[in-house]
Formats: structure tokens, sequence, C-alpha cells
């Protein structure tokens, strides 16, 4: 019930989706009323929200310090036992199955990043956490997905390890912590940087303290201009900003974190 729960209140906080309902009001009351006072009222907080949203200067600024909050590692990869890959980095599933070709998505980087890892550590366990995070999972799921894509990288099988059940972050966790835990040594965890925090803590909470592998930036380390305004990439922002926000925050509350 948790994840449908995550699903839907997610989806309600899509920024996009925000801008998308308060259009619609107002079309309605253009439509179907004459409150000339409510309608220039949900005009107004449409344009506000719209400027709010596309000044990316303030998400910038927020996303970045979600980011940089865990401060990426510093430990010789040569030494690292293994490192922990969580999902999240494929596209369409069942068109990839109809393809019969592995569809990478925008954090595609939590899997170059292994591999980069491997071909310097060739001894090195790549353990990959994730099954499908939709409701209703079509074509491949993630572990078919990036075993797939591993092997035909040049990634030797006894090197791979698949986590094939979890849905989210926290079955990440949980289904992954009992693997780690049969092999001595130091793990890595790559993700996102922006989910670094959560990820992160949420390992802590269940007794791993893994070295932090922050990859999939969407900031810079420069500051950017005042002015600077972007409906697109501020939306983008703020969706990230709000899932993370959102999700710390719930795993706080109920101690998963």
């Amino acid at each position: 019930m948790e994840f449908y729960i995550a699903k839907f209140a997610n989806y309600l906080l899509v920024p996009l989706h925000i801008l998308s309902f308060f259009l619609i009001l107002l079309i309605l009351f253009l439509l179907f009323t004459n409150l000339k006072k409510l309608t220039i009222f949900f005009a107004k907080f449409l344009l506000i929200l719209f400027l709010f949203f596309g000044y990316t200067p303030l998400s910038n600024f927020l996303l970045n310090k979600i980011e940089d909050f865990i401060k990426p590692s510093k430990y010789p990869i040569q030494q690292l036992t293994g490192v922990i890959v969580l999902g999240g980095s494929f596209d369409d599933k069942l068109k990839s199955q109809e393809r019969n070709e592995v569809l990478l998505n925008s954090s595609a980087e939590r899997l170059t990043k292994a591999l980069e890892i491997y071909r310097k550590n060739q001894k090195i366990l790549i353990l990959f956490s994730g099954f499908a995070s939709e409701l209703k999972p079509q074509g491949w799921n993630e572990s078919d997905m990036a075993k797939k894509f591993f092997l035909e990288q040049g990634v030797r099988l006894e090197n791979l390890i698949f986590e094939n059940k979890s849905r989210n972050t926290f079955e990440n966790i949980i289904y992954s912590k009992d693997i780690i835990k049969n092999y001595k040594g130091t793990w890595g965890l790559i993700t996102s940087a922006s989910h670094m925090p959560r990820s992160y803590f949420g390992f802590k909470r269940q007794g791993l303290i893994l070295e932090p592998i922050s990859v999939d930036y969407k900031t810079g380390t420069s500051s950017e201009f005042w002015i600077n305004f972007d409906i697109q990439k501020g939306l983008e922002n703020w969706n990230t900003i709000f899932h993370e926000i959102v999700g710390i925050s719930y795993y706080k509350i109920t101690g998963k974190i």
C-alpha cells in the first residue's frame, strides 16, 4: 500500500501537473462562470507559479545544496570490494524488450560509472538493485536490462550480482543489505547526486556505511546569473527537489533514515 500511496503523492507534486491543474481551473471559471474577480485571481496565481517554477537561479541553488549534501568518497577504487548500483537508469522497458535493445534514460551514468570502476578494478563486484518502479511493469525488468547491458560491455558474469525484487529506494536498501553484509570489505554506493542523501542515510540506518559515489549531477559549482529564466529546466529542477524533500521527510518520519 505504501508503494501506491507514494506513487500517487509523487504524481501530485510534479510542478507541471500543478501548473496544469490551475490552468484547468482558470479555463473552467472563464467558460462557466461570471466571477471575474476569482478568474483574475487564478490568472495571477497561475502567472506567479509560472514565473516561480521558471526562475532557475532559485531551483538551481536548492538542487545544488541537495546534490552536494553528501561529499563524494575519496576511498581508492582499487580497494573497494564492490559497488551497489541503484536502479532507475532505464527507459521504456517494453520497447527495450520488443527491440531487444537496452534503452537508457538521463540517469545512465549510474551504469557507466560502474563500468568505469570495473575497468580500473576488475576484481570488484557489481551489485545491481532494481526490479521496476511502475505500478504495472511491462517488458523486461531492470535487473534483466542491467544484466544485458553489463555483459554486452564486457563485464564478467562472476562479477555481477542482481537484486531483482525492489521497486523503490527503501526496498533497494532492505533487499540489498544482507547481500552486502555477506562480503567482507568496503562497498561503494552509486546513485544520482540528488538521490544520494536519501540512499546513503537509508543504508546507514540499516547498519551499512557505504562510500558515496555520486553521478548524474544537474548543477555545477559556479553561480548562475540571477535573472535566468527557463521554464523547462525550472520544472525539471523543482520536480527533483520536491521528490527528494518529500522522500527524505517521509523516510525521516517513518524511521527509515
